[in-house]
């Protein structure tokens, strides 16, 4: 875990936590807890490197050729 947490810092994962970090300090200032929600879950993607990005969203690429 501290291996994931502390390499491969792309400029998507800066991106993620500089969101984060704004929707949580939004959401002190302003006492709104979906926001709060929604800057943890951006603050999430940015620690443990997770999202649709770097293969996490991914469509299988091999076809069936069965006859139905």
């Amino acid at each position: 875990m501290k291996n994931v947490l502390f390499t491969n810092w792309h400029a998507m994962r800066w991106i993620r936590l500089a969101i984060s970090a704004f929707m949580i300090l939004q959401a002190i200032q302003h006492h709104e807890i979906f926001f709060g929600f929604i800057g943890a879950f951006f603050l999430f993607q940015a620690g443990f490197n997770s999202g649709c990005s770097l293969n996490g969203c991914t469509v299988p690429t091999y076809k069936n050729n069965k006859n139905e």
